[in-house]
């Protein structure tokens, strides 16, 4: 399974980061907050669902033949033979098929459904976030509560800081609801 939640690429169209000034930095965030994003909706995105993939097509047919979709469109999937941050854009109830938004580069037989692509903002800004918390000049980053995006700064007040998982709960709010932990 995939650690990552979304790609760099992805994470500097969210921010409108054109050059690759802090890709190295943005690199490095990736996997410390998708491994957060897991944490705060309790959920690790490692459970498969079986799927027909066909090389060379953006297509894939989970074999449901429902008036309704098994998964909600914007439902980034993910298997090691199609590109990274790969989402469903449309079904059709007919033949059971997804269109996704890239085309596979080989056959296979499952994906893993991981965030929606609605999340990738929220996503996105934990990571500047992130980013933007490093020091080298402090051994503390508690009085670091802001962020800037080019020409964009937000400072947030002691209050708007999620304490337990350390983001700006606006943020956390904008990744949506925790999955219920059934059975815990």
């Amino acid at each position: 399974m995939k650690l990552n939640l979304i790609s760099l690429s992805t994470v500097k169209t969210q921010l409108g980061i054109s050059d690759g000034t802090y890709d190295s930095e943005i690199t490095a965030m990736i996997p410390i907050v998708s491994s957060d994003v897991r944490r705060i909706l309790g959920t690790n995105y490692d459970c498969y669902m079986s799927a027909y993939i066909t090389i060379s097509e953006a297509t894939i047919n989970l074999s449901t033949y429902n008036l309704e979709p098994a998964l909600p469109m914007g439902q980034v999937i993910y298997n090691p033979n199609i590109p990274d941050d790969t989402y469903l854009q449309s079904y059709d109830p007919d033949t059971g098929e997804y269109t996704m938004s890239s085309t596979a580069t080989d056959t296979d037989y499952y994906i893993y459904p991981t965030v929606l692509v609605t999340q990738w903002p929220a996503i996105s800004k934990m990571i500047w976030y992130r980013i933007d918390k490093q020091s080298t000049s402090s051994v503390s980053d508690e009085t670091l509560k802001a962020y800037s995006v080019g020409p964009i700064s937000k400072t947030y007040a002691d209050s708007e800081i999620n304490k337990q998982y350390n983001y700006p709960e606006i943020l956390i709010r904008d990744l949506g609801i925790p999955f219920a932990l059934v059975g815990k």
